[in-house]
């Protein structure tokens, strides 16, 4: 599943060794690690209790207007948090209902998570073909009711624990307008070694539908079926396990890579259901993923968790203002001597992190003692404060007086404590090691954002909200953003330097999908690895842009607190009304229909203020920017269609 990364510069190993005894017999002469405490700021962390979040489907996601997606939950209770993720990361609207009635008022469909002999009626069935006959669509999801065959055209399905890849064909639809990549038409499920996986279900084609995928076994994984103006797709593949499974690192080592590559094994599913919605609705509205227009960002990061990481820090941050953008750099608050590493938050190292911190660059944690052995902490009693706690390495995985609460909170007391006015929102975790008890902690400690997966790993290279304890049922309200590119790739590997055209073409193929790249470089040195930052960052594509990764993951947490709808004013043109919870700029919404302009509407004074400020139609008149919106801050746009 997970690699770690060193974080410790590229010595030999007969240095590391030396380094290494050298630091024990230290230690033993010592008789115990070593604190360095004296005249360290800190700042007031409260521990608050853990928020869940609504688990009624129905209640968080309403109906709110005629063109949502409704979903149609068959069966309240099973998970369907999977399906969740995907539509809002794609930015589709949506709502969650159990009245199949209401769900038949509105243009598209989707039904989940299954449907067996007894879900629907006779006139249900009906009713749902009379909705595809009608020009309307259906999406569904392992569907097993012998009278919903003729409507999605199969004879049979066969269950299985061991089908291991899905083969998309080659443009054998709209749907699958995304999938040109073979990383894309071909995905893996799971490890063929792995031997039984979580259960898929393959379909029989009766010959009036067609197959758009097939299983490694050779059986059909998607099938679409028309039936009068409309089409019905089935998947076989719940999203419960294609995207949440992988998300949370549950999956069956299904990655072909870890690192460094283009990975969407669980992308393309929502692809799959994005390309469904645009194609199916030809007057869809759809919230982008990257703000002003561009196609991806370039997310810069840089771990600084190391004692000579500072000044080569400032060698970074002073070129990357000359580029004219910024970076997060995640900072180790070590004030511990042990096994592993001496003190080094103290002295000049606080002077160059607070020279970096004026100049403008995000600040994030990276823990207290960058244990790797962190995924095996304990939550521990959210009592820890800098001024009890004393962790310390025992071995290269092993710790004593060491806890996930420990770790964030007081690592977060440190940062804010020495720079002034700062909140720590943003945490990587040490190697790359995530503990189940990670998002609970950080939500308890104040904290928004994560970056500790990879993309390669998670096999998506979008946001995504991470669930309480690494699980399948509740949302934690953190955000994981996965790390595309990386330094410290395990041997054998080239340098940094030498896999820039490699990084570039990564960078290429999520901008076809809108997706980010989240780029991490250790600190250690500012020679090879800067230059080749800089050789990224002059080579982007003229679409992509690059910043700090903490100001993207504030405009994701925006962009997901938006609340927007959008309604018909005529044949020609629609209202599109927004309203912004936090202060957010770049928003950017796609049309399918060609746009010809877009002005201000009329405000309703019950909606709150409104900015005066027009929105930007770009070039390709079928996006518009948003002007930026303050916190409360409403807006209603006329936007009129080409004839």
């Amino acid at each position: 599943m997970s690699n770690c990364f060193s974080a410790t510069p590229h010595h030999s190993k007969r240095i590391a060794l030396f380094y290494a005894v050298a630091m024990m017999l230290l230690l033993c002469i010592s008789g115990c690690s070593r604190f360095h405490t004296s005249g360290l700021q800190t700042a007031d962390v409260p521990v608050e209790a853990l928020v869940h979040s609504d688990t009624n489907p129905t209640h968080a996601f309403p109906e709110a207007f005629p063109m949502q997606v409704a979903v149609y939950l068959t069966t309240p209770g099973q998970g369907i948090l999977g399906l969740i993720h995907a539509l809002r990361e794609m930015g589709i609207p949506f709502f969650i209902t159990t009245d199949l009635g209401r769900a038949l008022q509105h243009p598209l469909l989707i039904i989940y998570p299954t449907a067996s002999g007894s879900t629907f009626t006779a006139a249900q069935i009906h009713a749902l073909t009379q909705y595809v006959s009608s020009g309307k669509s259906i999406f569904a999801v392992d569907i097993f009711a012998g009278g919903l065959r003729d409507l999605f055209g199969f004879r049979g399905y066969t269950p299985s624990q061991r089908r291991y890849f899905v083969n998309f064909v080659p443009g054998g639809d709209p749907a699958l307008r995304y999938m040109n990549r073979p990383e894309e038409l071909q995905t893996r499920l799971g490890d063929p070694h792995a031997g039984n996986i979580y259960w898929t279900d393959a379909y029989t084609s009766d010959g009036t539908s067609q197959v758009l995928a097939h299983f490694d076994d050779g059986s059909a994984a998607v099938l679409r079926k028309a039936t009068g103006k409309g089409v019905a797709y089935l998947s076989g593949i719940s999203l419960w396990n294609a995207v949440l499974r992988s998300q949370v690192d549950r999956d069956y080592d299904a990655q072909r890579h870890y690192v460094n590559a283009f990975e969407p094994g669980a992308d393309v599913w929502l692809l799959l259901l994005r390309a469904w919605y645009e194609s199916r609705e030809p007057s869809a509205v759809r919230l982008s993923t990257i703000p002003d227009g561009q196609s991806s960002v370039l997310l810069l990061s840089h771990d600084v968790d190391w004692e000579n990481s500072f000044d080569p820090m400032l060698e970074y941050a002073r070129m990357e203002a000359q580029h004219h953008v910024k970076s997060s750099f995640m900072i180790q608050t070590n004030y511990v001597t042990d096994y592993s590493s001496r003190a080094f938050f103290y002295g000049k190292n606080l002077e160059d992190l607070k020279q970096v911190y004026a100049m403008g660059f995000s600040i994030g944690s990276h823990s207290v003692i960058h244990s790797m052995g962190f995924n095996h902490f304990s939550l521990g009693t959210g009592n820890e404060t800098f001024a009890n706690y004393r962790p310390a390495n025992t071995g290269r995985e092993t710790a004593t007086g060491a806890d996930v609460f420990g770790e964030v909170r007081v690592s977060k007391e440190l940062i804010d404590g020495e720079l002034s006015g700062h909140h720590t929102i943003l945490f990587r975790s040490p190697g790359l090691r995530i503990p189940e008890a990670l998002p609970e902690a950080l939500q308890r400690c104040g904290y928004f954002f994560d970056s500790s997966f990879t993309a390669d790993d998670v096999l998506s290279n979008f946001p995504y909200a991470l669930p309480l304890g690494l699980d399948f049922d509740e949302d934690s309200g953190i955000d994981e953003f996965p790390i595309t590119i990386e330094d410290t790739e395990p041997p054998p590997a080239l340098p940094l330097a030498q896999r820039i055209p490699q990084a570039l073409e990564v960078i290429r193929a999520n901008a076809e999908n809108e997706a980010i790249n989240v780029v991490l470089i250790h600190s250690n040195e500012a020679g090879a690895k800067l230059r080749a930052e800089e050789q990224m960052i002059e080579g982007l594509p003229p679409t992509v842009t690059a910043t700090d990764l903490l100001s993207y993951a504030e405009f994701w947490r925006a962009r997901n607190l938006l609340r927007w709808s959008f309604a018909p004013a005529g044949n020609s043109a629609v209202i599109l009304t927004v309203q912004s919870e936090t202060p957010v700029s770049g928003i950017t919404f796609e049309f399918q229909r060609a746009i010809v302009s877009v002005a201000n509407a009329s405000i309703d004074p019950k909606a709150g203020s409104a900015t005066s400020t027009a929105a930007t139609l770009l070039p390709d008149h079928h996006r518009i920017i948003v002007p930026a919106l303050s916190a409360g801050e409403s807006l209603r746009l006329r936007v009129i269609y080409s004839p």
